[in-house]
């Protein structure tokens, strides 16, 4: 009877622990990806390529009034990637970044000696901020002034403190 069992249990333990590595072995679904990918794997390639084009044309036009006067006169947009959540399409985080130098020569010695930075500039998103709602904000009449969705802050406020 004891035999019969541990029999039964050690069959029982070992079900269990076959049914649990073939669970474990199913992908998880990723709560967070890129905008890229949304709603569907590399589904948001051309759309969000065209919102960073439109922020970076408004960039590119204000640049040498405004944060290109300074110490790093050749600011140059590199790179805008947001996270959205799959659960609720919402926008988790964005981050544009920037990179500028400055160099000089020196008149004795000819060596040029340069100064580079890299500025990641996180957009001051609200909570919860649709996708959509970014999306429509983006293709308006002037995307780096215009409000983002439920804010008070643009994106030239958000790259304004961090630049």
């Amino acid at each position: 009877m004891i035999r019969k069992t541990l029999a039964a249990s050690l069959f029982i333990v070992t079900a269990i622990g076959l049914a649990d590595a073939a669970l474990a072995a199913e992908p998880l679904a990723e709560r967070y990806v890129d905008a890229t990918d949304w709603p569907a794997h590399e589904a948001g390639i051309d759309r969000f390529a065209n919102a960073e084009a439109r922020l970076v044309g408004s960039f590119d036009r204000i640049c040498g009034d405004t944060f290109c006067e300074g110490e790093f006169a050749n600011l140059r947009p590199m790179e805008l990637r947001c996270s959205v959540d799959v659960t609720k399409s919402t926008l988790k985080q964005c981050v544009w970044t920037f990179s500028g130098s400055s160099s000089s020569v020196n008149k004795k010695t000819g060596a040029v000696t340069t100064n580079a930075r890299l500025f990641k500039c996180k957009l001051m998103l609200a909570k919860n901020t649709p996708v959509e709602a970014f999306y429509e904000m983006v293709d308006g009449e002037d995307a780096l002034n215009a409000k983002l969705p439920m804010s008070r802050h643009s994106v030239y406020d958000s790259i304004n403190s961090c630049l």
